[in-house]
């Protein structure tokens, strides 16, 4: 039987998008769970965003949700800019969604706004690198959002070792690998030479990034989920899997960029994943998660049967209705 591609409109998605956002926004600062009310730990600029969100709470859970909005319309029109699918498709959109706050919003709404938007805004200069333009310019930039994330939330703090392999998957020359890593480590070495500069340690941010790194938050992911949240984790998972595969199974699947483009996300959305085994990790790991998923498991819309992917569309948002739910009283 011929494959036929889902047709979804744009504003159904938009839609979408909009009632997770006032939902799951509504339900977590309202009737917030108390794994999602533990803090992220310490960072040099995560500090600043914590304290700010402390004064005017109201006010990040408003810039929460439009921020929420704004990036999961940005992941859809990025993937159809850049032309990453075979075909037409915007369902990265309600995917941001749901990934990013269906599970469980962390309380620091201000922080994981600007963790979310400095990844969103690394991934698409990447993409863009690869897709479009080539250039050191757009490379050097997604290296500096990736650089400025370590002083935001510590368990990416991986990333300064983690992010350069995985950049060797797209961008091999000797060129590109001395422009990753410098690029990478200059937000590191500007926080640092501030530090000397006020009469510190050179190295102390360096130390202080690492010991927040293992700092121990108490957010403890296992213990909190409920039947509803297992039904849509498990979900996501076998979409990821089935994107995954297409990726790695069918090589007419993609074009030669866009492939390296989804082996990169891939990678990358792995690399997050495994970020949940971190003494210091939190529910804003969720916002930084939804980046690469948003931008890989559409990929499954356009390339297999239409009964198969709207049937996991339909129960990944019955799911994450029924994890809203759940989340008040569980």
């Amino acid at each position: 039987m011929a494959r036929r591609v889902a047709q979804h409109r744009i504003f159904d998605l938009a839609v979408t998008l909009l009632l997770i956002a006032v939902v799951t926004t509504l339900r977590s600062s309202l009737l917030p769970h108390s794994h999602e009310e533990i803090a992220n730990v310490v960072t040099p600029i995560g500090q600043w965003l914590q304290m700010a969100g402390e004064k005017a709470h109201l006010i990040t859970v408003v810039v929460w949700a439009l921020a929420l909005v704004a990036a999961g319309l940005s992941a859809g029109r990025t993937g159809v800019r850049l032309s990453l699918y075979p075909a037409y498709t915007l369902m990265a959109i309600p995917i941001f969604g749901i990934v990013a706050a269906g599970v469980m919003v962390s309380g620091d709404y201000l922080l994981s706004t600007v963790a979310m938007m400095v990844m969103l805004r690394a991934t698409r200069y990447m993409q863009r690198c690869i897709m479009r333009t080539g250039s050191f310019g757009d490379l050097s930039l997604a290296m500096l959002c990736y650089g400025l994330l370590p002083l935001i939330y510590a368990p990416t703090a991986i990333f300064y070792v983690a992010l350069p392999i995985i950049a060797l998957v797209a961008r091999a020359s000797w060129r590109d690998c001395l422009v990753t890593l410098s690029s990478l480590a200059l937000p590191l070495f500007a926080i640092c030479y501030w530090s000397w500069c006020a009469g510190k340690a050179f190295l102390a941010p360096a130390k202080g990034i690492y010991a927040a790194l293992m700092t121990e938050s108490g957010f403890h992911f296992f213990s909190v989920l409920n039947p509803a949240s297992i039904i849509l984790l498990g979900t996501l998972i076998v979409m990821i899997l089935c994107a995954i595969s297409l990726i790695l199974s069918d090589k007419y699947s993609l074009k030669v960029k866009a492939r390296v483009v989804m082996r990169f996300n891939a990678l990358q959305l792995l690399l997050l994943i495994g970020l949940f085994f971190i003494p210091s990790a939190t529910a804003t790991l969720f916002t930084l998660i939804a980046v690469p998923a948003a931008m890989l498991i559409p990929l499954i819309f356009v390339r297999m049967g239409v009964g198969f992917t709207e049937t996991l569309y339909r129960l990944m948002l019955l799911a994450a209705a029924a994890n809203c739910a759940l989340m008040c009283w569980w």
